[in-house]
């Protein structure tokens, strides 16, 4: 009998009931390692389309930024940063409002309609109070949608109980057991950072099979979470604003990082076993910690789908909006800089006869309005074709005309 062309394709090399931690580490470090070599370009593509947003140039820059779409000259019409800028403000005017609606609108439905109102009297008072700026963080994920081309926000969910448990009946077995009873708990709408957040390979957003988020974390917070021998064995260093290595130092001047060494801890949810492993690069060779479902959703995820720009289903990767239309934007600062240049040759100046200094020599250094300067010997004066014979003008007319004619093509495009 031939054998089958059918191939046993399976998510992880090996069962997920029988890898150990230091198995769990390995798979998850050469995970994260195709993960940042996928997104690399698309984090370089970032951060210099973050400095063209800025309009960084010159000693204000650092070469991260100024890396790609400076455009021509140093002089720039920034009419990108007017564009996203104006866009932030259309799409983005207020915090949003929850709304509670029936499915079905029955007149004689009231119990439906009064839990419609009680249902958002109660949301209302859970997420617009709670304590956590949703507006920011809608507003910082729509941004990062419109420059670097994906904006990340997900929820935290956060719980203490009470130190007395209290005794509860089990339905299942019909025993009665201890239980812990919750205090406290909240639901924290939290932004992620463009460049904190990974995801495993996939063509479109319903095939990823894990997410990713990335935290700093002192060894002090570190301790705190985990346990001081996992905090110890942790790398520490101080932390940059894209959260790169600090050994690039040509990147990063030294008054951009910060002072604080913390270690950099990721968050990984792994849909297929529906676990959420943290992990540290460059740490120990173990898992800091393992929890089952913790929030239990339908969709396993902690956040929505990421507003990301111009994604295929080639690959599910962004791609920045600047980069469809950055010939257009290098094209006006090019106009833009031709402008500035010639602007700075359209002057009144002009040559005068030397032998005239006293006169026409005299006439813009201490002239003024309404004021006349004596000649001597008018006549000879006169003979040699007056003001007009010993002056002549540096001619502006063709350069005027360019610049006119630049300033309409800039206008036009």
């Amino acid at each position: 009998m031939p054998k089958s062309n059918v191939v046993d394709i399976k998510d992880s090399p090996e069962d997920s009931n029988t890898k150990t931690p230091k198995d769990w580490f390995k798979h998850w470090s050469d995970e994260m390692t195709a993960a940042d070599k996928r997104v690399d370009k698309y984090l370089k593509w970032g951060n210099a389309i973050v400095g063209r947003y800025l309009d960084e140039k010159g000693d204000q820059a650092n070469s991260l930024y100024t890396a790609n779409f400076r455009g021509v000259g140093d002089t720039r019409l920034n009419l990108f940063w007017v564009n996203v800028s104006t866009q932030l403000k259309m799409l983005y005017g207020q915090t949003p409002k929850v709304e509670v609606a029936r499915e079905h609108a029955d007149p004689d439905d009231d119990v439906a309609r009064v839990a419609a109102v009680l249902y958002k009297r109660i949301l209302d008072a859970d997420a617009l109070p709670s304590g956590t700026d949703i507006g920011n963080t809608l507003q910082a994920a729509l941004q990062d949608r419109l420059l670097p081309g994906m904006g990340t926000a997900r929820v935290m969910y956060k719980v203490t109980y009470k130190e007395k448990k209290e005794k509860q009946l089990n339905p299942q077995t019909m025993e009665v057991e201890e239980v812990e009873v919750v205090d406290e708990e909240s639901c924290d709408c939290v932004y992620v950072h463009w460049q904190d957040y990974r995801w495993g390979w996939a063509r479109t957003w319903g095939e990823i099979p894990w997410q990713g988020y990335r935290s700093f974390l002192t060894k002090e917070a570190a301790t705190k979470r985990f346990d001081a021998k996992k905090a110890d064995q942790l790398v520490y260093k101080e932390q940059t604003p894209t959260g790169a290595d600090t050994n690039q130092e040509e990147l990063f001047p030294p008054d951009q990082k910060s002072n604080v060494e913390k270690a950099e801890i990721w968050e990984i949810w792994d849909k297929k076993t529906k676990k959420v492993f943290w992990w540290s690069k460059g740490g120990p060779d173990l898992i800091l910690d393992v929890q089952e479902d913790p929030l239990g959703l339908d969709g396993f995820w902690p956040g929505p789908k990421p507003l990301i720009a111009n994604a295929t289903t080639t690959l599910f990767m962004p791609k920045a909006d600047f980069m469809q239309a950055q010939d257009l934007y290098n094209e006006i600062d090019e106009l833009q800089s031709r402008i500035s240049t010639i602007t700075r040759a359209v002057k009144v100046v002009g040559v005068y006869n030397k032998n005239e200094q006293k006169s026409v020599g005299r006439m813009f250094k201490e002239g003024v309005e309404n004021d006349m300067l004596p000649v001597d010997e008018w006549a000879m004066f006169a003979e040699k074709g007056g003001l007009k014979g010993n002056l002549e003008w540096y001619p502006t007319e063709m350069v005027v005309s360019v610049l006119q004619t630049l300033i309409t093509v800039r206008d036009q495009t």
